[in-house]
């Protein structure tokens, strides 16, 4: 659902110096220029005029540096313009004065946000760093599923709950493993695209939400609850909601099932985000399987992975 990290970035040098470091991958790092600036022509110019650190330099222009350098400059034309509005878009969000809002303002505010962010570019409007490119979005989900598929979550006869499903990215690359997928959404253009996407996949199906609680599945109805990149926004909205997803991903979920969570906040404090989720869990009925992991190469996402707690 999440187009990308919307934590301030201070400038687009240290988001560059970052990378050369081995900080983030290189979609990663054009993603975070554009909404450090919200101009494609800048994040372009200032990535052909970075150079890497004189200590870092050799003569010959080898070197690790260099040759993130070079693979950041070869990522520039992949950068599409429905990509670039939305960079645009989350930069004015992040200058937008914070001021306090209802549940129900802040739900609709993400409704409008994320129906704008879809008929821009598809692709973009889920993950920014996909810089809008079909390719790069593909090759990210792959490694999302294949993560999915090392803890045991992703495997046949399962129901999956995909809560925040965008586009229907990952229930696409989810439907030949699993028994079928439920994709839910507040955004109606998302569920549309979604739908169009994944007109063939038989066990798929798509619906729009209210963004409240997950009512449209019964008590122990699935075995896997998944928010990729979505969980930010409950977050978002205030602590009772938070709370109450993690209470009604117990209720829908059979004993043993899944939770997994892909980004917990935008906050940027990982630490915090941990000690929040073993609170959660806790409280819910959750086990705590992997706390805060960074198992991808292409995509900065935080992973949490939890276990419904077997009835006595």
């Amino acid at each position: 659902m999440a187009p990308d990290d919307l934590t301030p970035i201070p400038s687009l040098g240290a988001t560059i110096a970052r990378y050369l470091s081995g900080e983030m991958s290189a979609p990663v790092a054009l993603a975070r220029l554009l909404v450090a600036c919200g101009d494609a022509a800048a994040v372009r110019d200032a990535v052909e005029r970075a150079s890497p650190p004189a200590e870092a330099s050799r003569p010959d222009g080898s070197g690790a540096q260099h040759e993130r350098l070079r693979a950041l400059r070869a990522l520039l034309p992949e950068i599409g313009a429905g990509c670039a509005r939305i960079g645009q878009v989350l930069r004015e969000e992040l200058e937008r004065p914070s001021t306090p809002a209802c549940p129900d303002h802040v739900i609709a505010r993400t409704r409008r946000l994320f129906d704008r962010f879809v008929a821009e570019s598809e692709e973009a409007s889920v993950a920014l760093y996909s810089l809008g490119s079909p390719a790069l979005l593909a090759a990210a989900s792959e490694e999302l599923v294949r993560t999915l598929q090392q803890w045991g979550v992703a495997r046949p006869g399962r129901a999956v709950l995909d809560v925040g499903c965008g586009i229907g990215r990952v229930a696409a690359r989810l439907a030949p493993l699993v028994g079928c997928v439920w994709g839910i959404d507040i955004s109606p253009g998302m569920i549309a695209a979604a739908r169009r996407r994944c007109a063939g996949l038989p066990n798929v199906q798509f619906a729009v939400c209210d963004g409240v609680d997950l009512s449209m599945r019964g008590d122990g109805s699935v075995d896997v609850v998944l928010a990729v990149d979505s969980f930010p926004y409950v977050v978002e909205v205030g602590e009772a909601s938070v709370a109450s997803y993690f209470r009604e991903a117990h209720r829908v979920l059979r004993d043993g099932g899944d939770f997994v969570l892909v980004n917990f906040s935008y906050r940027g404090d990982v630490a915090a985000d941990r000690a929040d989720v073993l609170r959660l869990a806790r409280a819910a009925g959750f086990d705590v399987l992997v706390s805060g992991c960074a198992p991808f190469a292409l995509w900065d996402g935080v992973a949490f992975h939890l276990a419904r707690r077997l009835s006595p």
